[in-house]
């Protein structure tokens, strides 16, 4: 079974090269500046469930990444957001990117912002283009809060203070910058939870006793702001880390598609090639 893989752990795989400038950080919040990582990096990657919500602003460069399904050409100055759950890649980097690369992990997140917030950061865009003159007064925030973590005793109150700016402030400035009303703030809570359990939960009676509402108003929901049904995006979720398993296991379709519960190879095939533009079998060899 695929598992987050965490920062010290992405370093290891991913990276070469004398990285001790990246390991001392013992926090739930990490920063490093992009010219700390991006010559470093073994390009492309491939997809990963990454264990941590991540934020990047670049100042200069650009690079090109991978959520889910989607990829962003993320060209300086802009942030990109990835939330926890995402299956993400790199696809290339400016090895001279210059800018600033947060990761926070859930607990992290869950203690400093409201459920509402969380919500908001969410279903924002993962990448927020900025004027020249937006991203100097986030750099600013990014600055400090480096300064901060690269202390020897940092100051947690500071550090969360300073990481709620940074979030709020994109949150601001994204086109989601609006109260969810209940349809969308059911259908964000189902998705969010999909990311988190559907390996070991698929059925929609768990989903729909977590947020105490009916089968059917769900799928309302979920129809309404995803345009699809709540067991389609359960669906599309698995497929995500059905490519996780054919790209780290030697494990056969067969044996993925089992061990995702799908009932046969054949429905299985049917609906990743849906999905994905092409075979389980033919995936694989593409990411060899």
């Amino acid at each position: 079974m695929e598992r987050p893989v965490n920062a010290d752990e992405f370093v290891a795989r991913f990276m070469v090269g004398n990285m001790e400038h990246l390991h001392y950080q013992h926090s739930p919040v990490k920063i490093f500046r992009l010219s700390e990582i991006a010559p470093y990096l073994k390009i492309p990657i491939p997809p990963i469930l990454f264990g941590y919500n991540l934020l990047v602003h670049i100042t200069e460069g650009y690079f090109e990444h991978q959520i889910g399904p989607k990829v962003y050409i993320v060209k300086a100055p802009a942030v990109l957001i990835s939330t926890y759950g995402n299956i993400s890649a790199i696809r290339s980097v400016d090895t001279s990117a210059k800018g600033h690369c947060v990761l926070v992990n859930d607990s992290a997140m869950t203690s400093v912002f409201r459920e509402q917030e969380i919500l908001n950061i969410f279903t924002i865009s993962p990448l927020l283009n900025l004027s020249e003159e937006v991203s100097d007064g986030i750099n600013q925030l990014f600055r400090l809060l480096y300064e901060e973590l690269h202390t020897p005793d940092p100051y947690k109150e500071l550090t969360e203070s300073l990481l709620k700016s940074l979030l709020l402030k994109i949150i601001k400035l994204s086109a989601s910058n609006h109260m969810l009303n209940r349809t969308q703030e059911l259908a964000t809570l189902f998705k969010q939870l999909v990311h988190k359990y559907c390996r070991k939960q698929k059925n929609i009676g768990f989903y729909t006793d977590k947020l105490a509402i009916s089968a059917n108003y769900l799928n309302r929901c979920v129809s309404a702001v995803y345009n699809k049904s709540s067991k389609q995006l359960i669906l599309e979720v698995l497929v995500m880390h059905a490519q996780l398993l054919l790209l780290e296991s030697s494990k056969s379709v067969a044996d993925i598609c089992y061990e995702l519960d799908f009932p046969d190879p054949s429905y299985f095939s049917r609906v990743f090639k849906k999905l994905v533009g092409m075979s389980p079998t033919a995936y694989r060899h593409s990411i060899v």
